[in-house]
């Protein structure tokens, strides 16, 4: 007779991993006294163990039906539902487990992961820190900790954690690597390269020391010992696809590009999907010139994201081809089709070409920094086309504005020896040859140079002989610059001049010692702007730096929070409002979508630019260490236009982007505030100079505060202004960081104009910018189909006059938004209000930052997904400023919930 089931035989069963014979025993036992309770735990995990975690879930709930306070239970519940990606019900029950059992440091550790799957950082933390409080000697809890900290840019916590880590396990390799790593990314070389080294004393044969060894002494410099480093690596571990990297990216900075191909094919071989490798690789053959070769590459990125292409090649459709802007989008458009399509070889390169050229013309057109950009694009375009005379004449006109004499003049004899007759090349070079630099401009007469396409270049010299000025149309230009316009006032010697510092919040007299710095003027004026030591607004050090000063927090993956009341210290200098008699401006007209005014100058009677009156793009950001710069765009102008002379009194206002609302409300309205903080009566002044009131919101705002419209002089017409006493108030702060007088003026004036107390406006808001030019959101219709029901209003503020545009954000209380001039109207929310704004990874900026901390509002960010693909990544966009951006929506949901608007 066969002896009865007991509970030990399924225990021994289990034992042996013998699950179906344990599950078989439990229902035997089951079956016969279905009140066994101790059976039901014994069944859950043999049916777990089979990998039948829906059985296993329902006998942990009958187990918990009959017996509800059991913490392992729960627990093993937890672990279930996570494995099934069932986070919200594994949250629920590790959290009964942590009620029943609140010691439990294993649980806590378990907690934190899934709070980590499903992108919510600041519970991670927090469960991850009741764990080592719980359990103190928990080192793989110090570990994770030591990640989450990095990853959230919080170094000096990752530091801690993982040196924590080692501290309770001494040979803990993994804790060396991160932890050298950590220290590295924050350029602590020399301690990063100690840290390594223990753990390689530790265990000499782990290649990933190693590596991280090489890539730390390469930082420092040191490419011989980084590239043995990289070598030992690889002896270690062949196939270890970071050092092989490693040893292409070294070769490729040391211009051995076969060598670098060699180790980036390995690479490929490797991760065939490795999309570093790939951009890397396409670097390389356009470097040399091979783009056969590259397609395959661009097939591949191209097919990673697709929906970045797709879009782009949608939006091409809609383009009429009357400007160099559409051209080049749809010449762009046209190269990534054939690209996709594989088509002919000439093909590729025609499109490609013809890209490369309306780029550098685009860029060629708006000067300054363009004009090293625009001759990286001629020079690939050249590669392409080498017989394409027009382009020899684009290079030297490039290295021309450079002041690169010698190569200026060699590629325009390099034109001639393919087209001896060239009549602008020639005109060009004969210019060079025959004239030194001149410290004046031509004044532009009336008959506009005429330059033709490239395929219908005109023989004729007729069209040349205007471009010859004599010299009485020369205008002359200031023969030096002075950093501040205090010193010019201290040491000129001009009467009837009035100068007014304005007390202004947000501004410090603190700052205005700097004034002391540089008393007297810059003569040794330099002509062209390409060898800036920081690219201004877009310099990338900079702008990382001031990030860094906002402390924002990571809270989840691509999701950031700006910390309440963490506000920037940085000392603007105190305004003022100069008077200068018969003092002088020059304001870049608006040209086209692409050139805007990108910069203006003030000059003084007695020949003087005035640096802090005066600004081009690109200009400085408030903690930019290069100040006090020695040129201006004023000096690479061609010609400068006729002089408009205005009598009696004359304020400029007129800004860099004056005609995008930002400026408009945040560089020309504060100024005139400052004016009449000044003294002097807006009554009393003949006329205001201003960029152009051909949008809706500038004539509103002007008549709102009550200048005459008949009174306003557009700089765009009138560029060059000489008025018979010039009133010019300063930037009340640095350029892109509003401060607190502006935003107090803006409120004050509009915000008591408009009825707040308005049930139409919805308290929900998304901005749309699908009817802008640029920065769309590609997957907008799934985003707005998702906010919809959660009582969001998709909103174009084009269709808003300015009163509805501010009623609309001040009773607001949550708006999300893609980066863009919209969110100025931040500066009428409410304290309190959610804010949330949409990035493209390559384009994050601090502008809404600081009116959101000045303002107390709650201030998220997020960051889209990433093209990788720079190449196609530039060619479509240009500027990081315009790309489109595409939302991943575990990201968004995300934010959302961490913002309080979804559970």
């Amino acid at each position: 007779m066969a002896s009865e089931p007991t509970v030990e035989q399924i225990i021994a069963c289990m034992a042996q991993r013998e699950w179906s014979h344990a599950i078989a025993i439990c229902a035997q036992l089951l079956k016969d006294n279905p009140e066994q309770q101790e059976v039901y735990p014994l069944l859950a995990k043999a049916y777990a163990n089979q990998g039948d975690f829906d059985k296993a879930i329902t006998a942990y709930h009958i187990s918990l039906g009959n017996q509800p306070e059991q913490a392992q239970i729960c627990a093993e519940l937890g672990l279930l539902y996570s494995k099934q990606k069932k986070f919200t019900q594994a949250i629920s029950n590790y959290q009964k487990a942590i009620a029943l059992k609140p010691t439990w440091a294993e649980i806590y550790y378990n907690l934190a992961v899934i709070w980590h799957e499903v992108g919510d950082w600041e519970q991670t933390i927090t469960a991850y820190q009741q764990a080592v409080k719980h359990k103190p000697n928990y080192t793989a809890a110090y570990f994770n900790l030591g990640l989450l900290y990095d990853n959230r840019g919080q170094w000096n916590e990752a530091v801690a954690n993982y040196q924590r880590a080692i501290e309770l396990q001494p040979y803990n390799i993994r804790a060396y690597s991160n932890l050298g790593s950590t220290l590295a990314r924050h350029q602590k070389y020399e301690s990063a390269i100690e840290v390594l080294q223990q753990g390689l004393k530790i265990d000499p044969t782990w290649a990933t020391l190693h590596n991280n060894l090489g890539q730390v002494l390469w930082l420092e410099g040191r490419l011989d010992q980084a590239l043995v480093s990289f070598e030992l690596a690889l002896s270690l571990e062949p196939d270890m696809v970071l050092a092989n990297h490693n040893l292409s990216r070294l070769w490729q900075q040391e211009s051995n590009y076969d060598r670098a191909f060699s180790y980036l094919q390995e690479v490929t071989e490797l991760e065939p999907n490795n999309s570093s490798a790939h951009n890397n690789c396409l670097s390389i053959l356009l470097k040399k010139g091979n783009l056969q070769a590259a397609i395959p590459h661009w097939q591949y990125l191209i097919s990673i994201r697709p929906e970045f292409v797709d879009y782009y090649l949608k939006q091409a459709t809609k383009l009429n081809a009357d400007n160099l802007l559409a051209q080049g989008k749809i010449a762009c458009a046209n190269f990534i089709k054939a690209i996709r399509e594989n088509s002919d070889k000439s093909q590729i390169h025609h499109h490609l070409w013809k890209t490369l050229f309306y780029w550098g013309e685009m860029l060629f057109d708006y000067g300054g920094v363009g004009i090293n950009r625009a001759e990286i694009y001629y020079q690939y375009a050249l590669d392409i086309k080498p017989d394409e005379v027009e382009l020899y004449l684009r290079l030297g006109n490039c290295f021309k504005k450079q002041n690169r004499t010698n190569a200026a003049i060699s590629m325009y004899q390099m034109g001639l020896c393919l087209q001896s007759n060239h009549p602008q090349i020639s005109f060009q070079l004969a210019k060079l040859l025959e004239k030194p630099h001149s410290s004046s401009l031509a004044i532009e007469d009336n008959e506009d140079t005429v330059i033709l396409p490239p395929s219908n270049q005109s023989t004729s010299s007729n069209k040349l002989q205007n471009l010859f000025k004599e010299e009485k149309d020369l205008a002359p230009l200031p023969q030096a610059i002075y950093h501040y316009t205090h010193d010019w006032i201290r040491n000129c010697q001009i009467e009837d001049y009035n100068y007014v510092e304005i007390s202004w919040p947000g501004t410090s007299t603190q700052a205005n010692k700097l004034k002391q710095i540089a008393s007297e003027p810059i003569t040794d004026i330099d002509t062209t702007t390409s060898n800036l030591n920081c690219t201004g607004v877009h310099c990338p050090k900079c702008i990382s730096e001031l990030i860094e000063l906002f402390e924002p927090r990571q809270i989840a993956k691509n999701v950031y929070q700006l910390i309440p009341d963490k506000f920037p210290q940085i000392d603007s200098p105190l305004p003022f409002v100069v008077t200068i008699p018969q003092g002088k401006a020059w304001i870049a007209p608006y040209k086209n979508a692409w050139v805007v005014c990108n910069g203006l100058a003030v000059m003084t009677p007695d020949g003087y630019l005035l640096g802090d009156l005066s600004r081009y793009y690109l200009w400085f950001l408030p903690n930019c260490p290069y100040k006090h710069q020695k040129d201006h765009i004023l000096y690479q102008l061609d010609s400068l236009p006729k002089t408009t002379k205005l009598d009696g009194k004359v304020a400029l206002l007129s800004a860099m982007s004056g005609h995008v609302y930002y400026h408009w409300m945040f560089d020309i309205l504060p100024r005139l505030d400052l004016i009449k903080k000044s003294g002097i009566s807006w009554d009393s002044i003949d006329w205001f100079v201003v960029n152009n009131i051909d949008k809706d919101f500038q004539t509103e705002t002007l008549n709102y505060l009550g200048i005459p419209l008949n009174k306003v002089i557009l700089s765009d017409h009138d560029s060059l202004i000489q008025a018979e006493e010039l009133i010019v108030p300063s930037f009340p702060g640095y350029q892109d960081w509003v401060p607190e007088g502006s935003i107090n003026f803006l409120r004050d004036v509009f915000l008591a104009k408009v009825n707040l107390d308005n049930e139409k406006y919805p308290q929900k808001i998304y901005i749309s910018r699908s009817r802008s030019s640029s920065r769309h959101v590609i997957n907008e219709k799934e985003v707005v189909e998702k906010l919809t029901p959660l009582g969001f209003q998709t909103v174009f503020l084009e269709e808003l006059s300015l009163t509805e545009q501010i009623a609309l954000f001040a009773n607001a209380k949550v708006i999300m938004s893609t980066h863009g001039s919209g969110l100025t109207n931040l500066v009428f929310c409410s304290p309190d209000t959610i804010v949330i704004e949409l990035f493209s990874p390559h384009y994050v900026r601090t502008y809404y930052w600081i009116i959101a901390q000045q303002l107390k509002l709650k201030y998220y960010y997020y960051l889209g997904e990433v093209f990788d693909c720079k190449f196609l990544r530039d060619l479509m966009y240009q500027n990081s400023l315009t790309e489109d951006i595409l939302v991943n929506f575990k990201s968004l949901n995300a934010v959302l919930k961490l913002a309080g608007i979804i559970t």
